[in-house]
């Protein structure tokens, strides 16, 4: 399974979404976790239909399980990738 975050450096939410995915995701050693930057990476960003930051969006086998637009908490975040991680 991956996760993947879409922030940007200049953006406010992300900056406070940062600690809390950081958190979640470093629970799960089995994850392969992507921080992308969407100024430098605008094509993958286009690829993942990214509109608004931040984005954390859940795939499996390339396939995307689960898109969360904004700031979740950790409950929350641990809930959806608990909720795909066996699939």
């Amino acid at each position: 399974m991956e996760i993947y975050k879409f922030s940007a450096k200049w953006c406010g939410p992300c900056k406070a979404y940062k600690e809390v995915f950081n958190r979640v995701t470093s629970n799960y050693s089995d994850i392969e976790v992507n921080e992308i930057d969407i100024d430098k990476n605008i094509s993958l960003a286009q690829e993942f239909g990214i509109r608004s930051i931040p984005t954390t969006v859940i795939r499996k086998n390339g396939v995307e399980l689960k898109k969360i637009v904004g700031i979740v908490s950790e409950h929350d975040l641990t809930k959806h990738i608990d909720q795909y991680i066996n699939i």
